[in-house]
């Protein structure tokens, strides 16, 4: 059975030349300055997750049969589904915009013997092609592809 480690295990030989301050909660936490945007962006994990229940929920529906793929699409016609489907919309470019605002920082100074694009060049390819998807999904699934 393990037993508890002693409460000063960790501490170090010698004292440090400074204390450390104990942890505070901001008071600008949860939806003042920089954490609006870290919450926002986690609250959007919880979006998801009802996704996948619902997208779950469809292919059930349509592993059923007829009469329950029908019920589930009447039910997406209600305003609830159709402002949750505006928010799930919303939360996906939140976190797309959010992604490629990073990526040109995490770009390696150099590529072999080559730099880099500037960030507004890497930003506006990484937009085009997210605009350029869209697009043939859309089209795709309108039916005027395929």
């Amino acid at each position: 059975m393990p037993r508890a480690s002693h409460p000063h295990a960790m501490q170090p030989r010698n004292p440090g030349s400074t204390r450390t301050a104990p942890p505070q909660m901001s008071p600008k936490f949860p939806m003042q300055g920089r954490y609006r945007a870290y919450t926002l962006f986690d609250w959007t994990g919880l979006i998801y997750l009802l996704l996948g229940f619902l997208a779950l929920r469809v292919v059930w529906a349509l592993g059923t049969g007829q009469e329950a793929w029908n019920v589930v699409m009447d039910q997406f016609q209600s305003p609830v589904y159709i402002g949750f489907h505006v928010l799930s919309l919303i939360s996906v470019i939140f976190v797309g915009v959010r992604f490629f605002s990073f990526f040109p920082k995490a770009q390696p100074p150099r590529i072999g013997p080559v730099k880099p694009p500037p960030q507004p060049v890497i930003l506006a390819g990484l937009y085009a092609a997210w605009i350029g998807v869209t697009l043939v999904m859309t089209l795709i699934l309108t039916g005027v592809l395929f």
